[in-house]
């Protein structure tokens, strides 16, 4: 009886709090946050209103392949070019909504422009999975006109929200999941897509033809 009651103590204390302390949270994004942000608290991820300008940077090196016979392969953007996507991505307010998504504090790794070559495939990343970093958000930016025949980055919304646990590599992926479930975005060039890493996100690669 004493720990039924301790424990609706605490229910009445703590839980009603955090419940309600949800709901004027959910109520702000509704009503006074912006679109793009919005949609990556609701969703998981957002593709943002303004296309990333191209002109001023010499970015085709990064896309010299003499053949396309990988699955995905990565270049490390040169410190000079980085620079530059950090200043437009600062200008256009992508930094300012991932501050607001994650906190003033961030950090940015893995800059690299990633090509998907003409192999299939149906392990590794390229399944169902989340990223097992928990608070994390990747920026793509589309290099490629939009082409349905390519390979679209595969999101399953509103899972960035579920806690999850694991063990081991094999608890973060989902081979399993059908994916009719997931939103199948298909960039256009210059989209800006940014997503929670922690939402599943990903699909079987069943396309040989190439994009970045």
């Amino acid at each position: 009886f004493e720990k039924y009651i301790m424990l609706n103590y605490l229910r009445k204390k703590y839980f009603n709090r955090m419940f309600l302390h949800q709901c004027l949270f959910e109520i702000n994004h509704n009503i006074f946050l912006k679109k793009n942000i919005k949609d990556i608290f609701k969703n998981g991820y957002s593709i943002f209103d303004e296309k990333f300008p191209f002109e001023n940077l010499n970015l085709e090196k990064y896309l010299d392949y003499s053949d396309y016979n990988f699955v995905a392969s990565h270049k490390k953007i040169e410190i000079k070019d980085l620079k530059k996507i950090y200043a437009i991505l600062q200008k256009n307010g992508v930094i300012s909504l991932i501050k607001n998504y994650l906190g003033n504090k961030i950090y940015s790794y893995d800059n690299t422009i990633m090509t998907l070559g003409n192999k299939i495939c149906k392990d590794g990343s390229m399944q169902p999975h989340h990223d097992s970093k928990f608070r994390r958000i990747k920026i793509y930016i589309w290099m490629n006109d939009k082409d349905l025949e390519t390979h679209p980055l595969y999101y399953l919304k509103k899972t960035h929200k579920e806690i999850r646990n694991w063990k081991n590599y094999d608890e973060t992926r989902f081979p399993n999941i059908d994916p009719k479930k997931f939103d199948a975005i298909y960039g256009e060039r210059g989209s800006i897509i940014i997503f929670d890493t922690h939402g599943i996100h990903s699909h079987f690669k069943t396309t040989n033809v190439p994009r970045s």
